[in-house]
């Protein structure tokens, strides 16, 4: 029975049998697994609070039955800045849930990892522009995961769109395109805020917070990763209460 020990991010745990959780947790070298944490839902569980959502916890484990079960667990950061701002803190789970959906079981993505834990670490050392985290993100999580979207050339033809006014942005064609091309494709995108998001994802993530993003850009911005998001993992990733009324 082989015994493992890593330090993982809580990302999910749901209520099993009478006083038992069923955990998922993702990891830089573990990726992303569940299992099963006996007796930790009791008031005087040895597992405490480890285990509550975001926590990032050092745990050991072992598989059983063809399910793993945590044995012992010790909290290693629970990141009690972000927990002061209720909206730092649904930015965070916001987050869990996205990886969650979008990654397998068993998946290893230490670069998808890095990005998270330095959105938590950051929501936790400054609850400022909260959502210019949060959309920094998911533009950054969209690229790592084999997404674009294309911000700088047209998809349709290749132009260069540095200097456009505007330009339109077709989630289903990956990305902007140009006015010549693009018709009544998608939505527009003023060239002022499609260089901003080029920008904001250049920037590494813990220092995204440095640049200014008025809260009609941050609607819009939202709006167009939520439609790009839905099209392309088939499945809603950006919750609507962040986007404009433009979300079909």
């Amino acid at each position: 029975m082989a015994i493992e020990r890593v330090r993982a991010l809580v990302i999910k745990k749901i209520d099993f049998k009478d006083s038992d959780y069923i955990v998922t947790l993702f990891g830089r070298e573990s990726g992303k697994f569940a299992g099963i944490a006996k007796g930790a839902r009791k008031a005087k569980s040895k597992f405490g609070g480890v285990f509550d959502l975001l926590n990032y916890s050092e745990v050991v484990y072992y598989q059983g039955s063809g399910l793993n079960f945590f044995s012992e667990a010790e909290l290693v950061n629970p990141w009690e800045g972000l927990r002061t701002d209720p909206e730092a803190i649904n930015a965070g789970l916001r987050g869990a849930r996205t990886i969650d959906k979008t990654i397998e079981e068993g998946g290893v993505e230490r670069a998808v990892f890095d990005l998270f834990r330095t959105t938590l670490v950051s929501l936790n050392a400054d609850q400022k522009k909260v959502r210019v985290l949060e959309l920094g993100f998911y533009l950054k999580l969209f690229r790592l995961m084999g997404y674009g979207p294309e911000l700088k050339r047209c998809v349709e033809c290749g132009k260069s769109l540095e200097g456009e006014r505007s330009s339109r942005f077709s989630p289903e064609s990956g990305g902007v395109i140009c006015l010549e091309d693009g018709g009544n494709q998608g939505l527009e995108i003023s060239g002022g805020l499609r260089k901003k998001l080029l920008r904001l994802r250049s920037l590494p993530q813990d220092q995204v917070r440095r640049l200014k993003v008025s809260e009609s850009q941050l609607k819009r911005s939202f709006t167009l990763l939520g439609r790009f998001g839905r099209y392309h993992f088939d499945r809603a990733l950006v919750p609507k209460d962040l986007m404009s009324g433009d979300y079909l």
